[in-house]
């Protein structure tokens, strides 16, 4: 019987921590801009007692200048690193990519398959227990239901929400597929009736404006034994690496 390999080790390729190295931006641009603005809340209190005629401490020319000259220099700090923290944030949104399973696939003989898939907790670090699967195919084929967010809600860190819901073979060749019985296996249920109703009205009414889609997704490659495939999920939905040993 043909036994998978170890599955298991660092869990390569998801993306570090990103946002937690922004916070010294995030801490620059936010003292520099209550900074420059206490500055120039000082300046408008002043020139607000002057059009009202208001009595006031005298102050000198060059105090003015010196709080003119700081409160910008402090407010543009505060906005040039606030331009930098968003364009970091929304790079990291877009890029970032969540481990959800691992596979790997036997070829038994031609047109047979087995499979081992590990699944991966949403925290990226717990293991599942690995589940086995006899396809008949070219190709193993996995596949998910994903839920995506309008791009400013990802960039604010919300992630795109996914259940991998079925494992099957696939055939390369349209006249082999249409030449053999499917064979395919649901995970936890398949499609539940929620996600049916976010495919079919996500978008509508006041959900479109958090929702950029719902639909289902898969993923295929070649059994290769002595490769692990990982699964990852991006904002945009599945994507496959091969791991060759």
């Amino acid at each position: 019987m043909a036994e998978p390999l170890q599955i298991g080790g660092p869990l390569g390729g998801a993306s570090a921590a990103g946002p937690l190295a922004h916070w010294p931006l995030l801490t620059v641009s936010v003292t520099a801009l209550v900074i420059g603005g206490l500055l120039c809340a000082w300046l408008l209190k002043r020139f607000g007692r002057a059009v009202m005629r208001s009595p006031q401490p005298a102050v000198g020319v060059t105090r003015y200048v010196l709080t003119l000259g700081f409160a910008a220099l402090f407010v543009g700090v505060g906005l040039a690193a606030a331009g930098l923290l968003f364009a970091l944030q929304s790079y990291d949104a877009f890029t970032r990519k969540r481990l959800v399973a691992e596979v790997q696939c036997i070829e038994m003989s031609p047109g047979k398959l087995r499979v081992y898939l590990v699944p991966i907790d949403q925290d990226g670090a717990t293991r599942g227990a690995t589940e086995t699967y006899d396809l008949e195919g070219d190709q193993w084929q996995v596949g998910a239901d994903v839920l995506r967010f309008r791009p400013f809600l990802t960039v604010f860190g919300v992630e795109t929400v996914y259940r991998l819901t079925r494992v099957e073979g696939r055939w390369v060749r349209a006249s082999d597929a249409n030449a053999h019985k499917p064979s395919a296996f649901d995970r936890g249920g398949g499609t539940t009736r929620g996600w049916l109703a976010l495919y079919r009205d996500g978008k509508r009414g006041p959900l479109g404006w958090l929702i950029d889609g719902a639909h289902g997704q898969s993923v295929s490659q070649m059994p290769d034994r002595r490769a692990v495939y990982e699964l990852y999920m991006t904002a945009n939905g599945l994507v496959v690496n091969k791991r060759t040993f």
